[in-house]
């Protein structure tokens, strides 16, 4: 049976681990350089950063076992032990507090995405392929447009795991039809940007929610397990980087061209949080994620598929906006896939 995947985000790497097997023929499709969708990491030349997802939070037995598992294999590790909340809704500077939460924060050992190049590597994985429409030769099987150009190759069946939008696009232009939920579904935006900073900044602050406030996360992102120690090339002296992220209300105000505006206000935050001059920022890159997760409130949407000619679709907007609901999707999507229910 060969499958196609579209779309190498989390949803994509774990269903291709999930339902791999010697009948089992998987190949990805992945618009951009690499894996890891939303958690992907960049590297430049002053270090590297996760620039997306910044921890893994486990809430449900399922997934705290498979995270459990993932630890033993030295994939994940618990992270951060102290999480910080900062709310300065008034003129008054107030202090970190300690947030404490009985649920497991993870991250991934290395690079955010570490384990899905792990999950992958036995699958087939087209980067720099952005799929633009698929069809259904009938008695033969799917066909994937990509880059505008219809591939020679076909598959059994199709599984589309970009987010919504994107995918609710193809399926809309596919020949065949796949019943779409009778509710929308709107999606919302995030700017996140980091910094290398010429100096530490504090010793026990790992992650800030911030609340009121222009920033929403701060995370020490060279603080995670496993990452290559930053220093100041001037002056040899330690160094670290930070990950900041924008309110999803703020993102979408600012739009995709808002990127200068987002990194003024980002290292505005950062640094009144931490009583830093905005000399101690050495350098800075930012992201615009378009489509961040669905808006709070949004119905998820569910699994869909259509079994008779092998059309599937799903993501971490079928079962919520985390990665914990993008392991669920895999999870059901692979059964779905493999008992053709």
């Amino acid at each position: 049976m060969k499958v196609a995947i579209v779309g190498a985000g989390i949803t994509g790497c774990l269903l291709a681990n999930f339902i791999e097997s010697k009948s089992v023929d998987v190949s990805i499709f992945e618009k951009s350089r690499g894996c890891g969708g939303r958690a992907s990491t960049k590297q430049t030349d002053w270090g590297q950063c996760d620039l997306g997802a910044t921890v893994m939070l486990a809430q449900k037995v399922g997934f705290i076992d498979f995270m459990q598992r993932l630890s033993d294999e030295d994939i994940v590790s618990q992270w951060p032990r102290k999480i910080f909340v900062s709310n300065q809704n008034t003129d008054i500077k107030q202090s970190l507090e300690n947030f404490v939460s009985n649920n497991n924060h993870y991250v991934f050992n290395s690079k955010m995405s570490t384990a899905c190049r792990h999950w992958i590597k036995n699958a087939n994985l087209h980067t720099n392929n952005l799929i633009s429409q698929i069809r259904y030769i009938f008695g033969k099987g799917w066909q994937l447009q990509s880059n505008g150009l219809w591939q020679a190759e076909l598959f059994d069946k199709v599984v589309l795991t970009a987010p919504w939008p994107q995918t609710k696009v193809l399926i809309e232009q596919s020949d065949l039809s796949l019943k779409l939920p009778d509710f929308s579904q709107s999606w919302t935006s995030c700017w996140s940007t980091a910094f290398k900073l010429d100096q530490l900044v504090v010793s026990d602050v790992d992650l800030v929610y911030l609340e009121n406030q222009s920033i929403h996360t701060l995370v020490r992102d060279s603080g995670k397990p496993l990452r290559p120690e930053v220093f100041d090339a001037n002056t040899g002296g330690e160094s670290e980087i930070w990950v900041a992220q924008l309110t999803n209300n703020l993102s979408d105000d600012l739009g995709k061209e808002g990127k200068d505006k987002a990194i003024s206000i980002a290292t505005k935050g950062l640094c009144e949080l931490f009583n830093l001059p905005d000399k101690s920022v050495l350098n800075t890159y930012a992201h615009y994620w378009r489509y961040a997760r669905p808006r709070v409130g949004q119905k998820p949407l569910g699994i869909l598929n259509q079994h008779e000619y092998g059309l599937y679709a799903g993501g971490d907007w079928s079962f919520g906006t985390s990665i914990e609901s993008a392991y669920e999707a895999a999870l059901a999507l692979s059964q779905s896939i493999i008992m053709g229910k």
